[in-house]
């Protein structure tokens, strides 16, 4: 693989956006990727994808010429070892709360010495070009794990999450962030505690050399992301992208 990759790119200090996809459906993985996102994640928690769906939006995805991303289903860490088998350049892994729930994570996701994922990368190799050897010692580098911050608990911990080697990212999950901060009382993703939290994120990986990380459900909150240093920020979805296109045609034909 010549082109940059995601890991790269990041540590280049690059600011990327993410698009994002749920329907399970590859034809609309690879036209947001085509669109110009750099990046695109496939949605296994809250999105449709099951393996094979995933599969596919994964190499629609790469047809469209940007970096896969998949977020896992919640505690489902062996799909994270297949996503990566499979080419994806980052896995995010829903409601990491603690310490403990991170080195699970990394255990699955991450080589030895890191972790104790099984060895199984036979299509990355081809693609990649490497040899076993190569690949041994690059895979830990180039697949990036983010851990997703989304409730009181994980952000009490975020110092410890952030701390965890093989870690290499903290993701902000704002809506269940509000929902958790508030109770159970409202989802409000731009409200002052999920301002303060980002704040809290991206100090701890500052300070643990990690990548800040998260979603952005409006330009507004994707600024506020920008401010403070967030390199990859995640917007939209296939399922919003065609609602808003439905709206805005039927606004311009009329009735």
């Amino acid at each position: 693989m010549s082109a940059p990759t995601l890991a790269h790119r990041l540590k280049a200090g690059e600011t990327l956006l993410c698009g994002w996809t749920q329907l399970a459906d590859p034809l609309a993985a690879e036209a947001i990727a085509a669109s110009g996102f750099p990046a695109v994640n496939i949605d296994c928690q809250h999105g449709y994808a099951g393996y094979e769906a995933m599969k596919a939006s994964l190499f629609g995805v790469l047809a469209g010429g940007a970096a896969p991303i998949v977020r896992i289903p919640h505690g489902d860490f062996a799909f994270a070892a297949r996503a990566l088998d499979l080419g994806a350049e980052a896995v995010i892994a829903p409601m990491i709360n603690s310490a403990s729930d991170a080195k699970h994570y990394v255990e699955a996701a991450k080589y030895p010495p890191l972790g104790e994922r099984s060895w199984g990368p036979s299509r990355m190799m081809h693609v990649w070009g490497m040899d076993k050897d190569q690949w041994l010692a690059a895979a830990n580098g180039l697949q990036l794990t983010l851990a997703m911050i989304e409730t009181r608990a994980a952000v009490d911990a975020v110092d410890e999450i952030a701390a965890v080697e093989g870690i290499d990212g903290l993701f902000i999950g704002p809506a269940d962030m509000s929902v958790s901060a508030s109770g159970g009382a409202a989802m409000d993703p731009e409200n002052s505690s999920v301002l303060a939290t980002m704040d809290a994120v991206a100090d701890a990986c500052k300070r643990h050399g990690k990548f800040a990380t998260g979603y952005a459900q409006s330009p507004k909150l994707a600024d506020e992301y920008r401010k403070r240093g967030y390199c990859l920020i995640a917007c939209g979805s296939d399922y919003r992208f065609i609602c808003a296109g439905a709206t805005a045609t039927l606004q311009q034909y009329g009735d």
